[in-house]
């Protein structure tokens, strides 16, 4: 009995997903976003455990707010983190035509040069809108996913997303993908990492003030490869829209390869800071990031 109970729950689950799947694919898109956002607005609050560590977060990054402005912020973040769940199921027609590049030129040129590079990015905005971002330009990306614990949600998910990554989503503790991604990355393909989560064995690298441990292996791929180092940031817009900036990140090549790394995860750190503070409400202040 025990080995199938695993087995129900997940089933129960998968059918809970498709429901909500059916419920906000029958919405036009911007119906969706709406309704999912204002259903978190009022369940995230509730949350016993990550409610609280939005706003441990958000009090130590922003002191010189008020209680009552963190709390209106924090609804904010869970107001967006509906949307997206509620935008997943139009992530076609939003990878078609509602995602704005500010600057391409940076894109059109590694499309040129053939030689690929190392695009990082987080969970702002909707981060799914990042893959439009290297596919309209001809760019074979491969990315690293975290997978989800129910295995049939976990499939689900890969089949709506899989298509977007020519490269192959690889998952985030498979041995094999650190070495899939470097190889990737040699054959002049593009590799994208997020690098806004804890990262237990990284690097401490300055985020608000506070040290988060920070994976280093974009930097360090991008330095071993030879290749660009790249911030993907976006912002939602009103009417379900996206613009997405791309901000490079130098990384030094000394004679010191492990302050080359540090000095490059540090700016990317820098740079994602800045970008967070800009629109505070659409990053997912919910993730465990220092400890």
């Amino acid at each position: 009995m025990g080995p199938k109970e695993p087995s129900f729950r997940y089933w129960i689950e998968y059918l809970g997903f498709r429901l909500m799947g059916a419920i906000f694919s029958a919405m036009p898109v911007e119906m969706a976003s709406n309704v999912a956002g204002a259903l978190m607005a009022r369940i995230g609050p509730r949350s016993k455990k990550r409610q609280p560590r939005l706003m441990r977060n958000l009090t130590a990054a922003f002191p010189e707010m008020s209680e009552a402005e963190r709390q209106e912020l924090a609804t904010a973040v869970w107001r967006n983190l509906g949307r997206v769940v509620g935008e997943f199921f139009h992530i076609d027609a939003i990878v078609r035509d509602r995602v704005e590049v500010a600057n391409p030129e940076l894109l059109i040129e590694i499309a040129r040069s053939g030689k690929g590079a190392v695009l990082c990015g987080a969970h702002q905005a909707n981060w799914e809108g990042a893959s439009a971002v290297v596919n309209k330009f001809g760019l074979s990306p491969m990315a690293v996913y975290r997978p989800m614990s129910n295995p049939y949600v976990d499939a689900d998910m890969l089949r709506r997303r899989g298509k977007y990554y020519a490269g192959g989503l690889m998952a985030k503790h498979d041995p094999e993908t650190p070495v899939a991604l470097i190889r990737h990355a040699r054959a002049g393909g593009v590799v994208g990492v997020l690098v806004d989560q804890q990262a237990y064995m990284g690097l401490p690298t300055p985020f608000f003030g506070r040290p988060a441990q920070t994976t280093p292996f974009p930097a360090l791929l991008a330095r071993q490869c030879n290749v660009p180092l790249l911030l993907i940031h976006g912002y939602r817009m009103p009417g379900v829209r996206f613009k997405m900036f791309i901000t490079p990140i130098e990384v030094p090549r000394t004679e010191d390869r492990n302050a080359d790394i540090y000095a490059a995860t540090a700016a990317m750190q820098a740079e994602l800071e800045k970008s967070i503070r800009r629109n505070p409400d659409q990053w997912m202040w919910t993730h465990d990031r220092w400890r």
